[in-house]
């Protein structure tokens, strides 16, 4: 059916793209557009993002859609939709957001843009950082929840189909941390809205990861002292110093990376020195107590069940450099610009106890986690294993996590995996693994932090932050890897992840000398050094790790 714009049609496969500025009246339901405009060359923010405008350069030219979803009263879900004049290649790509802001990634959308891919973002229906947005609003939790990503594709995909006169040939998305598990809340949510999704570091199991947050904040205190941490930044370098000295080489290899975590069994009472006599290579026995609180994870006090993954060994703490402008643990456990209170503690202030004088020291690890659950869970959780409805519409999904993610527990991504591999058809394990990576595979990278950052190779990847591969070809880039496995249905295998030599800095993306490279296997292998040179991805094998 032909798009209407006023009262102009768009044949259903125009030559050229429509007149930019006409999509100002395209009628889709419960949309309104505010701008639609030609870009040439550059484009400067708008003052609307939040933060200093800043001006992109040497871009295609594109039409700019700006506008707004209203799917309820109380919605106002920004979205945008950045179209290329020429050479389309028939993709929508729509990108991610991070953590609890608004702003829209442009620098993701950018390489989208170039691509000749259709890009979209949402600012998933609020301004700022500030959670209180969502007290007492609670369809604007719902759109930061899941709505606001299917509402703002649905849009995206009518005003792509006007704009060329046809629709997207294929429809992707990609995105880290929140970006991840939007991609995963999509998948179980809305399985028709994307052919393919890349979902990066996924804090899917959402309330209970920020339950993890305040366990690790209180298991680093005193009780009601709230000043002072009982491991201090350095003393996690020393732990993790020591951590990596006693299991790097399981893998084979001297390179400062735990390569499979799970296979360390570091003891950390090995540290251990007299209270009194505590130096810069020990550490007391109250800090050794806060340590393994946090490897251990939140549990329910009146069941006993575990809430949350523990974080593994490796994950505690990395030299600030280049590469980790966060060191592990104490970059997630209080807020950034207010260490001196748990971080995220205006959910809790204002979306669970809806009380602003909320006292996090009074939390009861029973009562309070079944409240949060009943407020918080039916909205904001993207656990359900049920991945079939997504796999029979064609869906193809490619999950990626590092293994020193100091933000969400890896274990908590294998956790989700194995979840909808048990719902898989067959009798045995190796049947419902093939039935389920038909659909869905998970990359455990080693070495990687949350995101991209982090000591080992961790650039495969041009469609989300902080990583790109050398070439973008389905072996270095996972973002091809999905293409080809969408579009030609060539299923991804093994992937080469590069380390650069002082991990690129001073060298444009993609560009700079690599120090090595190293295969990133499918779950659940890893990879194990055979021979030859230690820089080359060729001399590690992917195998399946012991059984227990």
């Amino acid at each position: 059916m032909a798009c209407l714009i006023g009262f102009h049609a768009f044949p259903a496969a125009a030559a050229e793209p429509a007149d930019c500025a006409a999509l100002r009246a395209l009628n889709i339901p419960n949309v309104e557009i505010r701008i639609a405009q030609l870009v040439e060359g550059s484009y400067t923010e708008d003052v609307s993002v939040g933060r200093p405008m800043r001006t992109y350069t040497n871009l295609p030219a594109f039409c700019r859609v700006y506008g707004f979803a209203r799917p309820v009263p109380e919605s106002k879900i920004g979205f945008e939709v950045w179209m290329p004049m020429k050479g389309w290649a028939g993709r929508l790509h729509m990108i991610g957001g991070g953590a609890y802001v608004s702003n829209i990634s442009y620098e993701e959308m950018i390489p989208r843009l170039k691509d000749g891919e259709v890009a979209v973002g949402t600012d998933t229906g609020h301004s700022g950082t500030d959670l209180i947005f969502g007290w007492k609003h609670r369809d604007r939790i719902i759109d930061f929840g899941y709505r606001a990503v299917h509402e703002s594709v649905v849009a995206a995909k009518a005003i792509t189909a006007a704009f060329y006169g046809r629709p997207a040939k294929w429809n992707y998305f990609s995105g880290c941390s929140t970006g991840g598990y939007q991609g995963l809340s999509e998948a179980q949510r809305y399985p028709d809205d994307f052919d393919g999704i890349i979902s990066c570091a996924p804090g899917n199991n959402r309330t209970n990861l920020t339950l993890a947050f305040l366990w690790n904040y209180l298991a680093n205190h005193r009780p009601g002292d709230d000043s002072r941490q009982i491991l201090s930044n350095d003393d996690l370098l020393f732990l993790n110093r020591k951590v990596v000295a006693a299991c790097d080489k399981l893998d084979g290899v001297a390179d400062g990376v735990i390569a499979y975590p799970p296979e360390c069994r570091f003891d950390v009472a090995t540290l251990a020195c007299d209270d009194k006599a505590k130096s810069r290579t020990c550490l007391t026995r109250e800090q050794i107590d806060a340590a393994r609180k946090i490897y251990a994870g939140p549990k329910h006090a009146r069941t006993g069940e575990q809430l949350y993954p523990g974080y593994p060994f490796g994950s505690e703490g990395v030299v600030p450099d280049m590469h980790a402008t966060k060191p592990g643990w104490s970059g997630y456990w209080s807020e950034t610009a207010n260490p001196s209170e748990p971080s995220r503690a205006d959910m809790f202030r204002y979306w669970v106890f809806n009380d602003p004088e909320w006292d996090w020291w009074s939390f009861d690890w029973a009562d309070d986690v079944d409240a949060m659950h009943r407020r918080l869970a039916p909205i904001f959780d993207a656990v359900d294993p049920n991945l079939e409805p997504f796999a029979t519409s064609g869906g193809k999904m490619i999950m990626v996590m590092g293994w020193l993610d100091p933000v969400g527990s890896p274990i908590e991504a294998i956790n989700y995996y194995e979840q909808v591999e048990a719902l898989g058809r067959g009798e045995t394990v190796a049947e419902r693994r093939a039935d389920t990576q038909r659909f869905l595979r998970l990359y455990m990278v080693p070495g990687m932090g949350h995101s991209a950052e982090g000591p080992g190779a961790t650039h495969f990847s041009s469609s989300t932050r902080d990583s790109v591969p050398p070439v973008s070809d389905a072996k270095h880039d996972v973002k091809a890897a999905l293409y080809a496995w969408v579009e030609n249905d060539e299923a991804p295998g093994t992937l080469i992840a590069t380390r650069y030599v002082d991990d690129g800095t001073d060298h444009a993306p993609g560009t700079a000398p690599i120090a090595y490279q190293r295969p990133v296997c499918v779950y659940p292998e890893r990879p194990v050094y055979r021979s030859g040179p230690t820089e080359a991805a060729s001399s590690f094998a992917c195998d399946s790790p012991p059984r227990e």
